[in-house]
């Protein structure tokens, strides 16, 4: 993170204004493209946190005052839930944060990304998130009458549906998790089997040093790239920042 950061000063990139009490804005994801960083690097993107407040023939101006010249103007509004669905099918705006709806009846999709996003063993991936929750799932249906109650009963925390956030989800695995002390071992070996085949994945397709090797001289590239072609100086290169990152990736532990 620390490197990270200061990359992020360090390529000319906006600060985000909430630094340092929050990451990001809640609700919000942060940028970790090289393409961000390089370009802002060599002056090829410039970032504005003000708003569109009206055109011109040639291009915007925004809410603080400023004017950008433009010639295309592309519209992102991110996404919205279509969290009326499973209202409709369900017949309910509430669930728990477990994720049921419902007796045997899960509902899995994105959340808002708030502060805690990161810092769990599926991370921010919708995909890791639902990989763990359909184990979840699947100890519910081999073993309801031991296992029920911590899924779908009634004294547990619920939300609204169109207002699901990372941090529900996540504290209410971190308690799955912690079942085993208590003899419920299902919910944690599903996660550490879960880490475990993603991290021998990973090491087995790229191990993280041919990996940042790999990254290295893609950035190098992405600053050709962008030069139109022409190789930039080296002391003209905005400085790689993780050329130890593979030694931030070793196991405790040989992988099996």
């Amino acid at each position: 993170m620390h490197q990270w950061s200061s990359l992020y000063r360090k390529s000319g990139a906006t600060i985000p204004e909430c630094w340092p009490e929050e990451i990001k804005h809640e609700g919000h994801t942060i940028s970790v493209s090289d393409l961000w960083f390089v370009g802002h690097h060599m002056g090829k993107l410039c970032t504005k946190v003000a708003t569109v407040d009206h055109f011109d023939a040639g291009g915007i101006h925004l809410s603080d005052g400023s004017r950008l010249d433009a010639d295309i103007v592309v519209v992102c509004v991110g996404f919205i839930r279509n969290t009326h669905l499973c209202e409709k099918l369900t017949g309910t705006d509430t669930m728990k944060t477990t994720n049921y709806v419902g007796k045997h009846l899960m509902y899995l999709a994105d959340a808002e990304i708030d502060h805690g996003a990161f810092n769990w063993f599926f991370g921010s991936s919708v995909l890791e998130y639902a990989k763990f929750f359909t184990e979840v799932y699947v100890a519910g249906l081999e073993h309801e009458e031991q296992v029920g109650e911590m899924l779908w009963g009634d004294d547990l925390p619920t939300t609204k549906i169109q207002e699901r956030k990372w941090s529900g989800f996540m504290a209410a695995s971190s308690k799955l998790l912690k079942a085993k002390a208590d003899g419920i071992p299902y919910f944690a070996d599903a996660a550490h089997n879960q880490v475990e085949k993603r991290t021998r994945h990973f090491y087995n397709t790229l191990p993280p040093v041919a990996y940042v090797k790999s990254n290295e001289a893609e950035w190098v590239e992405l600053h050709t790239r962008l030069n139109g072609g022409t190789p930039v100086a080296p002391e003209l290169q905005l400085p790689y920042f993780f050329k130890d990152a593979a030694s931030w990736c070793e196991p405790k532990a040989p992988l099996a």
